[in-house]
């Protein structure tokens, strides 16, 4: 038989075990409610904070008057179009907000739809990629996405995915043809 003195030291240690639980608990939905807040939970579109400021992707990408089926641009067409904001606000995101994106939403890869999904909110079709020769290939197998940010005289940074996972580049050349979707910065 355990006497009161145990029994009150054993249910005062339980009570401590269960409020340290809690607190770590607590700490980890308090940790998740910041990056929530981040979103804006109205909106179809992904929303977060990058230098203490406000991004938002567009919800489409944007369309190539040179292409009847797909989206692709060279590095030099995505700059004079998007480099800069348009009178919206609208551009090419920077390497830093891509690599954002990739580091703090969810991503998965949807094989029916054929889409590269962010946090359940953006979704980015695989459209593959044309080479310099325009060929295009990996249509439904990868996307790739390009930045504003140069990496040298014949590279970019850009934006990949595939059912593998997603990851922040530097192209093999800027000739490569690559879907485009802009950001803008939010108030």
């Amino acid at each position: 038989m355990i006497d009161y003195k145990t029994f009150k030291k054993e249910y005062l240690n339980e009570w401590v075990d269960k409020s340290q639980a809690a607190r770590k608990a607590a700490e980890e939905l308090a940790n998740k409610e910041v990056k929530t807040s981040l979103r804006n939970l109205y909106k179809d579109t992904l929303i977060f904070i990058l230098d203490e400021h406000k991004v938002e992707f567009k919800g489409e990408n944007e369309k190539n008057p040179k292409d009847t089926e797909y989206n692709f641009f060279t590095y030099e067409e995505a700059m004079e179009r998007f480099g800069k904001a348009n009178n919206d606000g609208w551009r090419l995101p920077t390497k830093k907000e891509l690599e954002a994106l990739k580091d703090n939403y969810p991503y998965e890869f949807d094989k029916d739809s054929k889409q590269g999904i962010f946090d359940r909110r953006l979704y980015l079709p695989a459209a593959g990629f044309s080479y310099c020769n325009g060929v295009v290939d990996n249509v439904g197998f990868e996307g790739d996405y390009w930045s504003s940010t140069p990496d040298c005289s014949d590279t970019a940074w850009y934006l990949y995915f595939n059912s593998s996972g997603v990851y922040v580049y530097s192209s093999g050349g800027r000739c490569i043809g690559s879907s485009v979707r802009l950001v803008r910065d939010v108030k």
